[in-house]
């Protein structure tokens, strides 16, 4: 029998609650919402280190981002591991990525593709008009259009060409949206997207009560974009299923769509990283434990094998992603991956399911910042957030989302919550003992207190685009973290 292609798809900065199969009234996903009625939803996906980078690290390797390298946004995966792409690539897959790549720059010769047999990428970028793409070692190829359309029908065509030039192998394809991460057009506006998607009022929007009242109006003008632009995407993936469907290959593949992360839009007052004015622990679109950060939509079709309009609440990490895949696929778990499989669930056989998830941020933001949101750990249940930090004075929060769902108490020290308290920090000892995390007791990087695992920098900018202040630390920061051998 012929093993299943896979086709997994990921959007930029989505937030679980920001489509319609999760119960959102005012955005527009008639696509997803029926892809969701076709496959299974796993409502409790969260992105283990919930920032760009560190979750392909992490989709890539089935590690945690302490082990595989990516430690924040400017770093490489770690050599030697067996990836997503080498896993399939074994098995006899043909492999490729399609989009924002976010692990090094280009060209990509074959070092630099993470075992992908074709990148059609660029690394990094948010002006979705003004992206230029590499194939491999090729480029770079100026796009004049929308990115999200391009790199849709890159990956049709990608896929039609391989159907028609091996139709007996299967492939395994990576394709990875940048909105709804806010856009960055030559105005440095929202606007950067195609405007018929532009239809929310700002007036009928509805904000969360954990946003600020001092924010709301920013909150409903941003949410109008944010909308628009994943209803945007909402029409990409009608095509990528209409696609499948013609050329026959529906049934037999394994589609996902998902999140790398969230976006806090406001909620508990963060803003963004570039918002210089606010406080450094409130610039911060993503990377906290909150669940606008960590909580990410999931949906997996594959009619061959997963009964269609099921929900699970199992605990389902970013890090569990590859071994799933490859599970669902029939092929063994690499050496090394510290995530667990758990194609079992979607397929309805026996196994076991995990607890809990760990929760993970390691960097400053960028390597030569001192301080951001913090560096924290963190353990997520089906009913409880709790994490606590190494810096920021030891700060940590307790959060019960049955009570409480906006996370708007802090009862980490409330006499009630005593026992929580104490078994999830147990939990979270425990996460940090079995993935080797060395949170506790490693050693630090002095200019920026980061662990020091032998992570490297992706490109030589990152030693001169410092702060003043850091510019004495630098030559000996360079020495101590760059192992490029």
């Amino acid at each position: 029998m012929k093993q299943p292609n896979v086709l997994y798809i990921f959007a930029d900065q989505l937030r679980y609650n920001a489509v319609g199969f999760n119960g959102n009234r005012v955005v527009q996903t008639p696509q997803l919402d029926g892809l969701a009625r076709e496959g299974m939803v796993m409502d409790e996906a969260i992105s283990s280190c919930p920032i760009c980078a560190p979750y392909r690290g992490q989709l890539l390797t089935g590690r945690y981002s302490h082990a595989n390298g990516v430690m924040d946004n400017e770093y490489l995966p770690n050599e030697g591991q067996t990836s997503l792409a080498d896993a399939f690539g074994q098995a006899g897959y043909r492999t490729a990525y399609i989009g924002k790549w976010h692990l090094g720059h280009a060209p990509f010769d074959e070092a630099a593709r993470a075992g992908f047999d074709d990148l059609l990428a660029y690394n990094n970028g948010h002006d979705y008009y003004n992206i230029s793409y590499w194939r491999n070692e090729q480029g770079p190829f100026p796009m004049v259009d929308f990115a999200p359309f391009v790199e849709t029908q890159l990956t049709l065509d990608y896929i039609q060409e391989h159907t028609k030039a091996r139709p007996e192998q299967p492939f395994c394809a990576v394709l990875s949206w940048g909105p709804p991460h806010w856009c960055f057009d030559d105005t440095q506006s929202y606007l950067g997207y195609p405007q018929q998607f532009n239809t929310y009022d700002s007036d009928r929007m509805d904000v969360s009560a954990n946003v600020p009242p001092q924010f709301e109006a920013f909150a409903r003008e941003e949410l109008c974009h944010y909308y628009a632009m994943t209803t945007a995407l909402d029409q990409c993936i009608g095509k990528i299923v209409a696609g499948l469907e013609r050329l026959g290959l529906a049934e037999d593949t394994i589609l996902c769509f998902t999140s790398d992360h969230g976006d806090h839009l406001s909620s508990h007052g963060f803003g963004k990283p570039v918002d210089a004015w606010m406080h450094h622990t409130l610039q911060a679109s993503k990377a906290t434990p909150f669940e606008e950060s960590v909580h990410v939509p999931f949906v997996l079709r594959y009619p061959a094998k997963v009964t269609g309009n099921q929900r699970s609440s199992v605990p389902f990490s970013s890090v569990d992603v590859m071994p799933t895949l490859l599970g669902l696929a029939g092929l063994d778990t690499p050496a090394g991956v510290q995530g667990q499989d758990l194609s079992h669930v979607f397929t309805g056989g026996e196994g076991s399911e995990p607890d809990s998830t760990f929760l993970q941020i390691l960097g400053p933001g960028w390597p030569t910042r001192s301080k951001w949101v913090g560096l924290w750990r963190g353990v997520r249940t089906p009913r409880y957030t709790y994490a606590r930090w190494h810096d920021r004075d030891g700060l940590r929060l307790l959060f019960d989302r049955e009570r409480d769902p906006l996370e708007l108490n802090n009862v980490v020290d409330d006499p009630e919550y005593k026992d929580v308290a104490e078994k999830l920090e147990q939990r979270l000892k425990q996460w940090l003992s079995d993935t080797q995390d060395p949170f506790d007791t490693g050693a630090r990087l002095p200019a920026t207190d980061m662990l020091d695992v032998q992570q490297r920098l992706s490109h030589e900018m990152w030693y001169t685009q410092a702060p003043s202040e850091y510019s004495r630390a630098i030559e000996g920061y360079k020495n101590a973290i760059v192992r490029q051998g």
